[in-house]
């Protein structure tokens, strides 16, 4: 163990080098030691693609030294690593030349899962199943995939089921037979109603089909029999967005008293706030429930990616000089005639916002000189291991978590140039009513939407293409509805099946 700690540390300041050689001293010591064998797996993994050898050498000079060395027993799980490592790896040779033929990169794949199921504990075979159904389905081979999957549920034990037909599930998803994927799941749901995750992928599905009505009442449905279940309360709180804050906020307090301690629940509390559209944006108000959120469940990876966007925000609010001159410009204004003069400050602010060129070069020089580095030592030593942000940020299995927040960073980054005006914008809708209360002035200050409206440019392009859905979360790209079946076979499949613990590397142990 100690030499995993060390190797953990190196790991996490992205010293992978460093890393290596703690593992090699620890395996002079004891050669059967699995935890440090798979870290090195995955550390020579990232190290081969980022120098694009995609034969990946020196991963495989590991997982050949470690099936010599290893405990019998887990003889399975280094030829499944290596079949996962080589399938990830042809993925990245099609993306980087598509007219190469996948089911050929994917040849010696198919053989390391072969050499999986001979050396596999009975009880663990239906796994390497469903994995290598998966592998079959970005190859385009959707029946050898089903019947890799059924082959996985006849071996399956009774515990396992319903997973396996979770899979069943998205794989129907995938081919585009939606009517077939909503009979399992509701067979699933007969059978397994035990199983939380069975909910949360019928409401999942239902929202990708654009049932939100459905959607709310499986997740209802749901909670009745998981109550204390957070992920699904989140889910219900989120689709609640379209109903307006009371019926969102109704929600939230309902999770609340059932799942005080779920960050996934107090994450969406903490969105609420920092949505601009909503009456009730406070950045500081959502730091405090990040601040829960991280604390209460720390390997969701969505509460620290949300923490990094109230970060950047209230870097972009502190440094507005329209958010600190809001009150003076208000200053001396009759009562009658405040309305009038706050959609006149607005209506200014938004036109050098909108049109100023030197906006967008301000937000680059904040965020760039942002320091975010206490942000990142709690991430990398929480170490998150799921969330959808945090998936959609991860582009391989061996990132870290430092890595996953500095690719994240980026996406936010991009959204605020184009969108850290609406912040701006709500802010000083907040100091506006501040000033009103401080001043004891009887005006009931209009939403953001009715302010912008009011303006002269409420006709501006960006302007009308901008809602509060696109401020669910801190992904503007995430938030809007996804066409499965216009995605690439490898896009499709991350989409659907990139999001779960089943198969996905999981933190060292």
């Amino acid at each position: 163990p100690l030499y995993l700690e060390a190797f953990r540390l190196e790991r996490d300041c992205d010293l992978p080098e460093r890393a290596l050689v703690i593992v090699d001293e620890g395996l002079k010591e004891i050669p059967r030691y699995g935890p440090l064998w798979f870290g090195a797996f995955r550390i020579c993994e990232g190290i081969d693609i980022q120098n694009g050898d995609l034969h990946l050498p020196r991963t495989f000079n590991y997982i050949d030294r470690a099936i010599k060395s290893i405990s019998r027993e887990l003889i399975w799980k280094v030829q499944m690593e290596a079949a996962q490592a080589l399938e990830r790896a042809a993925h990245i040779a099609i993306n980087n030349e598509p007219i190469k033929a996948v089911g050929d990169l994917l040849t010696e794949t198919r053989r390391r899962f072969g050499k999986t199921i001979f050396s596999c504990p009975e009880n663990l075979c239906w796994k390497v199943w469903l994995a290598a159904g998966r592998m079959e389905l970005s190859a385009g081979k959707f029946d050898e995939a089903r019947r890799l999957f059924l082959k996985s549920f006849s071996v399956v034990p009774t515990k396992g089921r319903p997973s396996v037909l979770l899979e069943c599930v998205r794989l129907e998803e995938f081919v585009g037979n939606i009517d077939l994927a909503k009979a399992i799941l509701c067979k699933t749901r007969t059978e397994a109603k035990a199983d939380w995750k069975v909910w949360l992928q019928s409401v999942s599905m239902e929202v990708r089909s654009g049932n939100r009505e459905l959607a709310i009442s499986l997740a209802q449905k749901g909670l009745m029999e998981h109550s204390g279940t957070g992920r699904l309360w989140a889910t219900l709180i989120q689709l609640r967005q379209e109903d307006g804050e009371e019926q969102q906020t109704k929600a939230l307090k309902k999770a609340l008293h059932a799942v005080p301690k779920s960050g996934e629940v107090w994450c969406e509390a903490a969105r609420i706030y920092l949505n601009p559209f909503s009456p009730s944006f406070d950045v500081d108000v959502s730091s405090c429930y990040l601040d829960f959120a991280t604390k209460f469940t720390p390997q969701y990876g969505d509460s620290f990616l949300e923490a990094l966007r109230q970060e950047m925000v209230k870097a972009i609010i502190s440094s507005s000089v329209h958010v600190k001159d809001t009150a003076a410009n208000l200053q001396d204004c009759p009562e009658k005639d405040v309305l009038r003069k706050i959609v006149q400050v607005f209506d200014n602010a938004a036109g050098t916002l909108i049109t100023d060129k030197r906006s967008k070069l301000e937000v680059d020089e904040v965020i760039g000189k942002l320091d975010t580095t206490k942000l990142e030592l709690r991430c990398s030593n929480a170490d998150p291991n799921y969330g959808k942000l945090w998936f959609h940020s991860r582009s391989r299995p061996s990132d870290t978590a430092r890595k996953v927040l500095e690719q994240a960073k980026q996406v936010i980054w991009n959204d605020l140039r184009d969108y850290s005006f609406i912040y701006v914008l709500a802010t000083m809708r907040q100091e506006t009513i501040k000033y009103c209360k401080t001043s004891n002035m009887n005006v009931n200050v209009p939403s953001l939407t009715e302010l912008l409206n009011k303006t002269a440019w409420k006709e501006d392009n960006l302007l009308k293409r901008i809602s509060k859905a696109d401020f669910v979360t801190g992904f503007s790209e995430v938030n809007g509805e996804v066409d499965l079946q216009s995605l690439s076979l490898f896009d499709r499949r991350k989409f659907l099946f990139g999001s779960d613990l089943l198969l996905t590397w999981k933190p060292l142990n």
